[in-house]
């Protein structure tokens, strides 16, 4: 990217992962002070908190200038995009932050909280599975046909693991870019690369279920701030149809591949220490997961 005239980009990146969490952090950090991105027109609802730029090709291309409209202008505001798709786009990150001028590449902070990838998994399917049973056909779009076959029916989990998981997981691009959110590893090592690892928060979904406050205390400390109000659970996706096991032979197809990948994680975030209030050693996940409280198994599957 070429030089471009002084734009202003947001403070702090919340890239995700999807379905872990994201969604309660950035409501706590957009009440607590931070600004929303501004919807223009045309723009669906949740554009206000994820601006799906560096993700989406059609917005990207459009340019920084497109971005930095979505934000205040001036380098006195906290502002924050919490697009849980950013985890995969550092290099766009990279690339923007830098042809933004002044110190923003090196002053911006991101934050990413990791899940198990297995629950987040089954998370993603419960989401897409939610809105499928619930929104019109006309308010769908291409991100929920993944969960479907090809009479509209929605796929079990077990069918959406072996048609659709384990493909995308062997496959670098295609379908199934949410599914490869679980290889984290592979994410982050593109983001210790080219920023400062002090300007990277890595934080742990199951310290966000067990202790949420010491959460707060772990982003207030990186972000220098203190923020008022406490991160609180919410779930607009309930539903008695809501799979809360996986199955044995989805579990063990997951695992197969996950439980490699979440070895590399581990040995990339202790070789690669973050900023002094990051959680060290890095928690290794429970497998397949804790028995939830059900306090946080309203936040499981938080917008």
């Amino acid at each position: 990217m070429s030089s471009l005239p002084m734009i202003w980009l947001p403070t702090v990146q919340l890239i995700g992962a999807q379905k872990a969490g994201t969604s309660a952090i950035a409501d706590w950090l957009f009440e607590g002070g931070f600004t929303r991105p501004a919807l223009f027109k045309g723009d669906p609802w949740y554009y206000s908190k994820e601006v799906h730029f560096f993700d989406l090709w059609h917005r990207y291309r459009n340019g920084p200038e497109f971005y930095a409209a979505r934000f205040p202008q001036d380098n006195s505001s906290l502002s924050m995009d919490a697009t849980p798709d950013t985890l995969q786009f550092a290099n766009r990150v990279y690339d923007t932050y830098k042809s933004a001028g002044s110190d923003q590449l090196t002053r911006v902070k991101i934050i990413v909280i990791l899940r198990e990838p297995v629950s987040r998994e089954l998370s993603l399917y419960n989401h897409l599975s939610f809105d499928c049973r619930n929104l019109d056909k006309s308010e769908r779009n291409e991100w929920h046909d993944q969960v479907l076959a090809a009479n509209d029916r929605i796929l079990s989990f077990d069918e959406f693991v072996s048609e659709r998981s384990i493909p995308a997981l062997r496959s670098d691009t295609g379908p199934g870019q949410s599914t490869r959110h679980g290889f984290y590893a592979k994410h982050l090592k593109n983001w210790f690369e080219l920023f400062d690892r002090n300007q990277i928060l890595v934080l742990s979904y199951q310290e966000l279920q067990r202790d949420p406050k010491k959460i707060e205390e772990r982003i207030e400390q990186f972000l220098g701030l203190h923020i008022p109000g406490h991160i609180k659970w919410a779930n607009s996706n309930e539903s008695d149809q809501k799979l809360t096991q996986p199955s044995e032979r989805a579990r063990s197809a997951l695992q197969s591949i996950f439980s490699f990948e979440n070895e590399k994680l581990y040995s990339l975030l202790e070789s690669n220490p973050g900023p002094p209030m990051e959680e060290r050693p890095f928690p290794r996940f429970d497998v397949y997961g804790p028995q939830l409280s059900a306090g946080f198994q309203s936040l499981l599957d938080s917008i």
